[in-house]
Formats: C-alpha cells, structure tokens, sequence
C-alpha cells in the first residue's frame, strides 16, 4: 500500500514538473488541503464516540480473556499437580511391590541354597 501511494506521488510530481508554474503552485497547495482534511478526518474518527466506545469494549474483552485463560491455567495447574501425586503413588505402589516380590525370590533362593 505505501508502494501504491509512493507511486501516485510520483505520478502527481512527474505530471507538475510538466505544468506550469502557476499550475504546479495551484496543484501543490490542492494536495496540501487534501493532506490537511485527511487529517483532520483521522482526527475526527479518533475523537467520534463509536471509537471510544470499541477501544473500551477491546479493553473489557481482553481483560475478561486474560481471567478466563488465569482460571483455565490454574485449573490445568491443579490436574497436573493432581496426576503427579497419584504417578508418584502408583510408581511408590509399584516399587515396594517389586521389592517385595525381588526379596521373595532372594528367600526363595537362600532356601534352595541351605537345602542342598
């Protein structure tokens, strides 16, 4: 787009170096009025209520996503501390499980020992 606009400018400064003086100081005070009310247009569009009111609005959603995401983060938070603890007791259960069946065998094998 700033291409686009570069090359109207241009086109507008090539046609005036072609004109007049007095056509080309004519020209250059037009555009200088155009710029001038486009400006003033921006300015009014910024300052009209109905942009206030969709800057406010924005600022009102992205604060009601920030909570919603606060509460879905701590609920996630929450699930993972859950898992871990309920992993560890599980990888615990599994441990003292295998140690008992490792010292089973252990007794298993010094019986046979002492039997021969």
């Amino acid at each position: 787009m700033r291409n686009s606009h570069l090359a109207v400018i241009l086109g507008v400064w090539l046609a005036l170096a072609a004109c007049s003086k007095s056509t080309q100081e004519k020209t250059d005070a037009d555009l200088k009025a155009v710029g001038h009310d486009t400006a003033a247009a921006v300015k009014d569009v910024a300052n009209a209520p109905a942009a206030k009111d969709l800057g406010a609005d924005l600022k009102a959603g992205t604060q009601e996503a920030a909570a919603k995401a606060k509460v879905a983060a701590d609920e996630a938070g929450d699930k993972l501390k859950a898992g871990t603890v309920e992993a560890g007791d599980k990888l615990k259960a599994g441990t003292d499980k295998a140690a008992a069946k490792t010292d089973a065998a252990v007794d298993k094998a010094k019986d046979k020992v002492d039997q021969h």
